[in-house]
């Protein structure tokens, strides 16, 4: 059986040998010190553990602002660095952390719909190398690969802008400037739409993925109401537009505690989340109990626990993979690993990982 196979099995809620191994990716500063503990540098993990790479592939042609910006340092010290992200912020990283560490938000692009002129361009789906056709070869190539997964995008109607415009300016915005937020979001749709258009029909399309971030430790951020008003009616449009191409598999991508968000999402056909993020209160378990089969997860190990014990690592993935055994859900770390995780502690992960999948 592939990875491939067990992916659709296990989402089927059918038997399979065991769920898809994902190893779970580390920080660039994780990386750096694994190799300092013994990874051997340039290392595939899949390789190096001897198991069956397990990898989504995007495919089809930009569904957000096009073009981006390059990245540029703005200004270097011994501590810290400034710079304009490829999303066009301005952020402060500690020197040690530039890569992937915490960032403090200087300048964000969108302002408000002062911008609308220069955001029409970057949203229109005729804008001059948005579809450069480079993704119709990546299709071919990978349609049907035993351990790669294929997916084109269904949105992000509250993520997008929310990157794009800082945590308070967007919410704000919902209240001063509810004009806007529709008018960015209906581009948005528009350009997924286009994207589907070209991408489905062709075939090869393993499922569908969507991108928000829109939850902190606590709660969403955003309201429930607010969902059904500015998000909702985007959803259906693009889920509907997708599932009329036969796809049935739409995976969120969310941190945060979303459970006040999962049943609007399921009303409008999206039915997986991920990485379901442990120290959000979110439970894979809970989650299972509560929504039988109507939900399909992936995540759900905490990679807090990697830092611990090896006792611990060992308790919370036999606690996860007790989850698995029901189907529908996909164990793997609730985010990029941290450098708190020692190369040590990894392994012994990978370990007790494979033990449990019964892989030599």
């Amino acid at each position: 059986m592939t990875n491939r196979e067990r992916f659709f099995r296990t989402l089927r809620f059918e038997p399979v040998d065991h769920p898809p191994l994902a190893l779970g990716g580390p920080w660039p500063e994780t990386r750096r010190r694994w190799e300092a503990e013994g990874l051997p540098p340039a290392a595939n993990l899949y390789d190096h553990f001897d198991l069956e790479p397990y990898d989504f592939v995007y495919v089809g042609p930009a569904t957000r602002l096009y073009p981006g910006w390059e990245e540029e340092v703005l200004e270097e010290t011994e501590e810290h660095v400034i710079l304009r992200t490829t999303r066009g912020a301005v952020v402060k990283r500690r020197r040690e952390m530039r890569e992937a560490g915490a960032e403090h938000y200087l300048e964000y692009p969108i302002k408000g719909p002062q911008d609308q002129a220069w955001l029409a361009e970057r949203l229109d789906p005729g804008t001059p190398g948005r579809d450069d056709g480079a993704w119709r070869q990546k299709l071919e190539e990978n349609r049907g690969h035993p351990s790669k997964l294929l997916l084109t995008d269904f949105g992000s109607f509250f993520g997008d802008l929310h990157e794009h415009m800082g945590t308070a300016q967007t919410a704000l915005a919902f209240y001063d400037w509810p004009d806007f937020v529709h008018w960015y979001n209906d581009k948005i749709a528009t350009l997924c739409e286009v994207s589907m258009d070209k991408v489905l029909p062709l075939g090869g399309v393993d499922f569908m993925g969507g991108h928000e971030d829109m939850a902190y430790k606590g709660a969403p951020l955003i309201s429930p109401a607010m969902f059904r008003d500015f998000l909702m009616p985007y959803y259906r449009r693009t889920v509907g537009r997708a599932r009329g191409y036969g796809q049935w598999i739409f995976m969120m991508d969310s941190d945060g505690d979303i459970r006040q968000l999962i049943p609007l999402w399921l009303e409008v056909g999206v039915n997986m989340f991920t990485p379901c993020e442990v120290a959000a209160g979110i439970d894979v378990g809970q989650l299972r109990a509560e929504y039988g089969r109507e939900v399909l997860l992936a995540g759900g190990i905490d990679k807090r626990v990697l830092a611990a014990g090896k006792a611990q690592i060992k308790a919370e993935l036999e606690k996860r993979y007790r989850t698995a055994e029901l189907g529908g859900y996909i164990p793997g770390i609730d985010h990029g690993v941290p450098p708190e995780v020692s190369w040590e502690n990894y392994c012994h992960y990978v370990e007790v990982s494979k033990a449990l999948c019964g892989i030599a």
